[in-house]
């Protein structure tokens, strides 16, 4: 009898674990999900925690790392609106911040083609803002005409107003300058000049 009731109990125990695969799931703290009703999607998750769910094929549940992801773009040459070349690389940091735009946005939530996506928006983005600055408020001996804050903020607010426009399911959490400099033609240049300059001082002090 005790043998039969024990059987029972392990058999009952079974079920219920064996069910809770098939119908509950775990979103962990770093993660956001997306729930799909036959391949469509009906809820974006954000919250961590156990949830209910049909089992496949009816509903499928896709799981993404919701930490901030960061890349550099290349270091790319842009006019300024003096008509300078300047050379340029930023660095991005974004996370998902809807699954349920993500998911279908890059085919079935791809991260690789949603950092494609980022790098193609982030290029124009930073070319037409760059366009509306002179090189003096990137390049400039007097710390106070410099204008870095503001022009990382316009990279920024362009490439997330494209983000949202396009309902990407992506959020930009930070974006700054890595590096900064001028074709070497132009870099050649200014060293001429300043030798050019230093000579002269140097004539009028003798």
């Amino acid at each position: 009898m005790k043998k039969n009731l024990l059987t029972v109990v392990i058999g009952a125990v079974l079920i219920v674990i064996f069910a809770l695969l098939l119908f509950v799931f775990q979103v962990r703290v770093s993660e956001v999900a997306v729930k799909t009703t036959f391949g469509k999607p009906v809820l974006n998750i954000t919250e961590p925690g156990a949830y209910f769910k049909w089992p496949w094929p009816i509903q499928k549940v896709y799981k993404f790392d919701q930490r901030v992801q960061n890349f550099d773009d290349k270091f790319s040459e842009n006019l300024t609106s003096d008509q300078i070349n300047l050379l340029t690389s930023v660095y991005v940091g974004w996370k998902i911040s809807d699954a349920k735009a993500f998911f279908p946005k890059f085919a079935g939530g791809s991260v690789p083609a949603a950092q494609r996506m980022l790098e193609s928006l982030l290029r124009s983005s930073k070319s037409a803002v760059i366009g509306k600055h002179q090189l003096s408020e990137f390049v400039n001996a007097n710390p106070k005409e410099l204008r870095f804050d503001e022009i990382e903020m316009e990279i920024k607010q362009a490439v997330q107003a494209q983000l949202e426009t396009n309902n990407c399911g992506i959020e930009l959490k930070f974006l700054g300058f890595q590096k900064i400099g001028l074709p070497e033609s132009i870099s050649n240049d200014v060293l001429d000049l300043i030798s050019y300059v230093m000579m002269l001082v140097l004539l009028n002090f003798f």
